[in-house]
């Protein structure tokens, strides 16, 4: 495959504000893997807002390349958490480039 092609779709940030999840992270709950983990972190989460716990939002990995980074500025946003702990790729590699007008494939 060529480079032109390969470069052809950009990654888009989802916007999590856009749909209501919850039917379908409940639904996940009777699946697999990490459907079912994800659904759990969910219920988790949602226990600790109602308990008023301190959230600190651990990132690693690629998540703004994987078009996650409109899902962090909305928990930043909208107070969702108390602290963010981040690894460096996140902020630099990733997020700075982005704002430096670059984009991800």
């Amino acid at each position: 495959m060529d480079k032109s092609k390969l470069l052809s779709k950009t990654v888009e940030h989802i916007d999590i504000t856009s749909f209501d999840s919850t039917t379908l992270l409940d639904a996940m709950s009777h699946m697999a893997f990490q459907s079912r983990n994800l659904s759990r972190a969910a219920e988790i989460y949602s226990r600790m807002i109602e308990d008023d716990c301190s959230i600190i939002v651990c990132l690693a990995g690629s998540l703004i390349s994987a078009g996650l980074k409109q899902v962090i500025i909305d928990l930043i946003e909208n107070r969702m958490c108390d602290a963010i702990v981040s690894t460096g790729a996140n902020i630099v590699d990733q997020d700075f480039f982005e704002a430096l007008g670059f984009r991800h494939y």
